[in-house]
């Protein structure tokens, strides 16, 4: 896959951000991968007149706080003119007002690549066809003809690492189909604390709580590992589950199982030691991926994990030294899946086969759901 930057260069990308050093390090990484930086500004102001007199502006980039100040009258200017922009910040993201909740978010800090595929957005959606929607197992089971009924609908995605698709409590605005991405359901406590509880990728799909009728999510949903999805908006899939009664049935199938996959995840995290825990998620990260290396900081597996970073070492070294993996600071090789599963154990395999029951169930019986029901009432 080529480097999203390369699609990229000579656009003229705003970036707003208060801070010196981070704006200075910023526009040097934009520059380095080919863009060409208009500003920083670290006012609204300045932000403002930036937009209203840069011819062939591109993008942009906005820091949410700007030294008491919220980005959001620029992003609004931006949204007038139909330019595309992302959050960059190292505040939460429900900061993010409901207007612009389907602007995708970045937590600094920020690496190139991550901004470079944020931002190809900047280049005209390509229509997608039925055989790449295929790569999608919940899309692949729909027939023919209902498939096709969707592409009209779907928007193909690159989505970095990082990228923070749902904000817990908030409405969810798009649904996701990934299709060699893998996403994080996300459990925020009140004072920030942060762990996974499910993985979804290429078997299923983000917004299973609008089968139920239920448009908020409970979950904070970040991607974790870099790659493609499809994704709609959330205002044309509710028809679509409507009109579609097998789009529903499997969304509802998929949902069940997630439910099995967040329980084993307690139990893996109640009753299962470190190693036993990484293996399993490792296992469960490559079964959706197409690739034996990926991307990942030790940073982000304590996150993932609950646990805290120098475990996370540990872990990785007594799987390094079993030739299960290879290891560096920032990514992952699969050398052995079979010596993860006996470092796993019990950990892996049950949300597995429960899904693959389940998935495998005739398309036909009962399709009543909470949604059609209570036209019932």
């Amino acid at each position: 896959m080529n480097s999203p930057g390369q699609s990229l260069s000579a656009k003229k990308v705003l970036v707003v951000e208060d801070d010196f050093y981070v704006a200075s390090d910023l526009a040097s990484r934009l520059r380095s991968i080919g863009f060409e930086v208009v500003g920083p500004c670290p006012r609204v102001d300045q932000a403002l007149a930036a937009v209203a007199t840069t011819r062939d502006l591109g993008a942009a980039v906005l820091d949410i706080n700007l030294d008491g100040e919220t980005v959001f009258p620029v992003a609004d200017a931006l949204e007038r003119l139909g330019l595309p922009f992302i959050f960059a910040t190292g505040y939460d993201p429900d900061r993010v007002p409901s207007r612009h909740s389907g602007t995708l978010v970045l937590r600094k800090p920020l690496e190139e690549d991550a901004i470079a595929a944020a931002l190809m957005d900047t280049l005209p959606a390509r229509s997608v066809d039925s055989s790449e929607a295929r790569g999608n197992e919940i899309l692949a089971r729909l027939g023919e003809a209902k498939l096709r009924e969707m592409l009209s609908s779907l928007q193909r995605v690159y989505l970095p690492r990082g990228a923070v698709l749902e904000v817990p409590r908030q409405a969810v605005s798009r649904v996701y189909f990934p299709l060699d991405c893998v996403l994080s359901l996300i459990v925020v406590g009140r004072d920030g604390t942060r762990i996974e509880t499910g993985l979804i990728g290429k078997e299923g799909l983000s917004g299973f709580g609008l089968v139920e009728g239920d448009g908020h999510t409970p979950y904070e949903l970040v991607n974790q590992i870099e790659g493609f999805t499809l994704s709609m908006q959330a205002s044309a899939f509710v028809p679509l589950l409507d009109a579609t009664p097998v789009l529903e049935m499997l969304a509802r199938r998929f949902s069940r199982a997630l439910s099995v996959q967040v329980s084993h995840t307690a139990l893996a995290n109640g009753r299962f030691n470190v190693q036993a825990r990484l293996a399993r998620w490792l296992l469960m990260i490559h079964d959706r991926i197409p690739k034996d290396t990926f991307d990942l900081t030790h940073d982000y597996l304590a996150i993932m994990l609950g646990v805290r970073r120098p475990s996370v070492t540990d872990a990785l070294h007594i799987l390094e030294g079993k030739k299960g993996i290879r290891s560096t600071r920032s990514s992952i090789r699969i050398l052995d899946r079979e010596i993860l599963k006996s470092l796993a154990g019990e950990a892996y395999g049950g949300p597995e086969e429960s899904y693959a029951r389940v998935m495998e169930l005739p398309l036909t019986g009962r399709t009543m759901t909470a949604r059609s029901s209570l036209a019932l009432i």
